[in-house]
């Protein structure tokens, strides 16, 4: 099985496309991103988890993805690593 590639914004550290980014109390914090459309042409997205690397496995529907990434971030309780400051 071949390894997912996820895009990330070298200035915000978060996935291209995210449109929407779940943080809960313990700072696990989970992208939603736009991930293409279906075959009607409605949107669908993915997650990653800023914390433990987990990621959604197929893009879905926004409602299911969005569900599943605000379901993840409720129980993960990864902390994203610091980004090195280069200077």
């Amino acid at each position: 099985m071949s390894e997912q590639i996820i895009h990330k914004d070298p200035a915000t550290g978060l996935p291209v496309g995210t449109v929407a980014a779940f943080l809960n109390l313990s700072a696990a914090m989970v992208a939603l991103y736009a991930d293409g459309t279906d075959q009607y042409g409605a949107p669908k997205a993915s997650w990653f988890c800023l914390g433990c690397g987990r990621h959604s496995h197929i893009a879905q529907q926004l409602g299911t993805s969005r569900g599943e990434a605000n379901a993840h971030a409720a129980e993960c309780r990864a902390i994203p690593w610091p980004q090195a400051v280069l200077v």
